[in-house]
């Protein structure tokens, strides 16, 4: 069976997805290709945070790396995320190594990476940018989201942290106070599914191969048009 590395993104927007949209979804994981659309926000965001990258910073470095609509969204997210961090007092902190785990026997392993890392009232947070604007994350896939992420890197840190995910699209925050209690039995079920549909997808499909270092937007892997308003 094929395998394919999402990014946390693509995963987010692939648990809110119904069953005929994963499994479209899941399709285009199988064909490969796609770009990564948000690395902009990716390499950028922790020059927000350190105080590197003012407005016009911004503008200037986005622009150096995107254009068009991809500017334009990129550029936005990190607006966002300045203007967020520009009304707090925090300490940058350094970010962890990436973790790439395995969800469950779909074939699907997930990057985790946040962009942000920073300390702020006596805790250590580390935090994850959303900013594809559809679809609009539910609070289950929030805390699916949330959930999954502080889990596997329970361990992995030498420190007690705190995560985080920043809806810049909406401008609203999700802690971990706001992790629903069924979230795992919640995961479970969509591991189950997603398991099922991409056994489906690779016993009908040829999967051609992803050449090494593609990525895709975590808007999602084979999309290639304009991000919806």
């Amino acid at each position: 069976m094929a395998e394919r590395e999402l990014a946390f993104s693509t995963f987010l927007k692939l648990l809110e997805l119904d069953g005929p949209h994963q499994l479209a979804a899941l399709r285009g994981f199988l064909r490969g290709g796609g770009y990564n659309y948000w690395r902009p926000l990716q390499v950028l965001a922790p020059n927000v945070v350190s105080g590197e990258l003012d407005l016009a910073g911004i503008q200037n470095s986005v622009g150096l790396m995107a254009k068009g609509h991809q500017r334009k969204y990129n550029e936005h997210a990190l607006t966002v995320l300045l203007k967020w961090l520009s009304r707090r007092k925090i300490q940058v902190r350094r970010r962890p190594e990436r973790l790439v785990k395995k969800f469950g026997n779909t074939g699907l392993h997930v990057r985790l990476e946040p962009e942000v890392a920073f300390a702020m009232d006596g805790r250590e947070y580390l935090m994850h940018v959303w900013a594809t604007n559809k679809p609009p994350l539910s609070e289950e896939t929030l805390s699916m989201g949330l959930y999954y992420l502080r889990n596997h890197f329970h361990g992995e840190l030498d420190r007690d942290v705190q995560f985080l995910i920043f809806d810049t699209v909406k401008n609203r925050l999700f802690s971990e106070i706001s992790i629903l209690e069924n979230a795992p039995e919640l995961l479970r079920a969509q591991r189950d599914q997603l398991s099922n549909l991409w056994a489906e997808v690779n016993s009908s499909s040829v999967p051609i191969p992803k050449k090494p270092g593609d990525d895709s937007r975590p808007g999602m892997p084979s999309d290639t048009s304009r991000p919806r308003a």
